[in-house]
């Protein structure tokens, strides 16, 4: 199964620096399974007929796949790079498309971090939200970390993870988002979107050119012009980077990550990633 989650123990000594992590976790949801997992303690698990609420801040992160929010105050569709920004104690419901399904991070918040200043910061309108940031490196390291933390459960670790918080609702307060640009480059941004809900399917280049109404030759010109790189070398480096995050968050075999990758064959996913990233799949999960 593509997830990692884990609920920590209440816990005096992290109360005392003013913040509590009740749960850190990562799941990747492909078309049409079903939603929510299994595996949530009875505090955090929820029915999507009935929905629920839940003490203290919730952050959940999709950088890839599609989904909506549903709240008390209002509906919102939740697309790549979309961040939902729980209030603390308001109802909630929120699922990935059956379509395309989603990859999700969390983090929960509790604590007197939350009081005053930084609540009001978090939650101008004092409730809960959908806030477009886009593909974030960023925003995945930060993510990543945390759920390394929990993974090690070594002596301390509480307190480092007070700090990433403070990182994380720190990067999510100040970002604001960039303006469109001219029509090349908002080509490329729906062209990288199609690309990262297609990461386990064959993509169809041309095919997209002509939905675009561009010729095939014209349509990879202005891609590689904005971007840098050729459609293919994209595609390939942004399978390459989930690939990475299943080796990190789940417990899935090489093989099931190069086929959930796109890739036709253990040997070869295993002989572009080397040749890509200088070291060999195996090598990032012994480490």
């Amino acid at each position: 199964m593509d997830n990692f989650f884990h609920y920590l123990a209440e816990d005096s000594e992290a109360e005392d620096w003013g913040i509590y992590v009740p749960t850190c976790g990562y799941q990747h949801i492909y078309p049409s399974e079903a939603y929510p997992l299994e595996g949530h303690p009875e505090t955090h698990n929820f029915e999507q007929e009935i929905g629920r609420s839940l003490p203290g801040c919730y952050l959940v992160y999709v950088p890839t796949g599609r989904g909506s929010l549903e709240t008390k105050s209002g509906k919102w569709e939740v697309n790549p790079g979309d961040i939902m920004v729980l209030y603390p104690g308001e109802w909630h419901n929120y699922k990935p498309s059956k379509e395309t399904g989603w990859e999700e991070y969390w983090i929960g918040i509790r604590g007197e971090v939350l009081s005053n200043r930084i609540l009001k910061d978090l939650f101008p309108e004092n409730t809960s939200y959908v806030k477009q940031m886009g593909y974030q490196e960023e925003l995945i390291f930060i993510f990543n970390q945390s759920l390394k933390l929990v993974k090690r459960n070594s002596s301390g670790f509480r307190k480092i993870l007070a700090g990433i918080v403070i990182q994380l609702v720190a990067h999510v307060i100040s970002f604001e988002k960039e303006e469109l640009g001219s029509r090349e480059e908002q080509l490329c941004k729906k062209v990288i979107d199609f690309i990262r809900e297609n990461l386990n399917t064959e993509v169809d280049f041309k095919k997209l050119a002509s939905e675009h109404h561009l010729s095939y030759n014209r349509f990879r010109t202005v891609f590689k012009n904005n971007t840098g790189v050729s459609l293919q070398q994209y595609l390939i480096h942004e399978r390459l980077e989930h690939a990475k995050r299943l080796m990190v968050n789940t417990e899935l075999s090489l093989k099931e990550i190069s086929a959930k990758t796109g890739f036709n064959s253990l040997f070869y996913f295993s002989k572009v990633f080397k040749n890509k990233m200088g070291y060999s799949p195996g090598q990032i999960r012994r480490k």
